[in-house]
């Protein structure tokens, strides 16, 4: 229920949008302008050529998605939107940033105005929300119409007031038919996808009765990778964790682990053939993991380089404590030796003062 960040190569970059937008009624808070404009910037870091968007949203604040759809229409990259579930409300104008946008032939999509919520309001208060609301429905409109084109601008302005202004869900091959997608792809068909409390909340129209199965009682989202669904970052931590098991193991036994990854990460994964690489994708995650394995190497060189200097430091500290103990002990000036040569010279000997001076008695341990 997050906007993930996916950084593939310096082709292309993923960002996934499940969830609802900006800090909406699921209590989603990541899949907001702010969030979209950081991962954007990193992005752009690493010169990506092509930015795919994943949607699978029931909307949710529409000034969070009017600022996306800027930040997207702005950005040098080409982005593609890809529709992998259900795609409605403020979630349809991210879609629409894409100059390529991709609808699964399983989802839906549904558009329509924008509501707000208002409590108590007196009669200007109303007034002033309508206007804002009859701004802001006129900005979508134009966003969906000049996707799709002027031709179909009747059909689509139907589409946006049906249902008293909730709209109504169409399929792919309408979405199609009518410009707000440019290519359909077939898609396994997810048994779940939206918790059912969470639709209820958004107040959307029924789903169709064919898509009941959209909805489920858990508090889930389609699978996606461990922490931030970062496929490198994944593999880093799982070669750097010291306290890993799997850092033992050869590395075909981590093969299994891969193609797990691979699954969750890539939607053209078949649940009955498996995940299949090619060439250049195989010598690419060699490549990483080399350079992880190769980090991993520095790492623990580096922790015995530092574990040596330690016990360097610990044995010369020991030694310093040892000398300063006896300086410690020595008088802050040399006893005066009696006796006299003819020449008037000290003739006491260094044995005579040892045997007399208390000082290096102490020190020596000598009677």
């Amino acid at each position: 229920m997050a906007l993930h960040f996916i950084d593939i190569s310096d082709k292309e970059s993923i960002i996934e949008v499940f969830g609802s937008i900006g800090e909406g009624w699921d209590s989603s808070k990541s899949n907001t302008a702010i969030t979209m404009s950081k991962e954007l910037a990193r992005i752009k870091a690493l010169k990506s050529k092509v930015i795919t968007v994943k949607i699978n949203s029931l909307g949710g604040d529409v000034n969070h998605a009017l600022a996306i759809y800027d930040l997207l229409e702005e950005h040098s990259a080409e982005v593609v939107t890809q529709v992998i579930g259900l795609c409605a409300s403020a979630a349809t104008i991210i879609a629409a940033a894409g100059t390529i946008r991709k609808m699964s032939k399983n989802a839906l999509y549904l558009i329509h105005q924008c509501s707000s919520y208002i409590g108590r309001a007196n009669e200007m208060q109303l007034a002033s929300e309508l206007e804002s609301q009859q701004t802001v429905n006129k900005r979508i409109l134009s966003i969906y119409t000049e996707m799709c084109g002027s031709k179909n601008s009747q059909e689509v302005t139907e589409l946006f007031v049906a249902n008293s202004g909730q709209g109504k869900w169409i399929e792919a091959n309408e979405a199609l038919r009518l410009g707000f997608v440019t290519d359909i792809y077939n898609e396994t068909r997810k048994a779940a996808c939206i918790n059912k409390k969470t639709f209820e909340n958004s107040l959307l129209p029924a789903l169709p009765v064919e898509y009941a199965d959209f909805l489920t009682d858990e508090e889930s989202q389609p699978a996606t990778l461990p922490n931030d669904s970062n496929i490198l970052d994944f593999f880093r931590n799982l070669f750097l964790n010291k306290n890993s098991n799997q850092n033992q193991q050869p590395m075909k036994n981590l093969f299994p682990l891969l193609c797990l990854a691979a699954s969750l990460a890539d939607e053209s994964y078949n649940k009955e053939k498996g995940a299949t690489f090619s060439d250049e994708q195989l010598q690419a995650l060699e490549a990483k993991l080399k350079e992880y394995a190769d980090l991993k190497a520095a790492f623990e060189t580096m922790k015995t380089e530092k574990e040596t200097t330690q016990n360097s430091v610990s044995a010369l500290q020991k030694k310093y404590d040892d000398l300063k103990a006896i300086v410690d002990k020595l008088p802050g000036e040399v006893p005066k030796v009696e006796g006299n040569d003819p020449q008037g010279n000290a003739t006491a000997t260094f044995a005579d003062w040892q045997k007399s001076n208390k000082y290096y008695q102490d020190i020596s341990g000598e009677v």
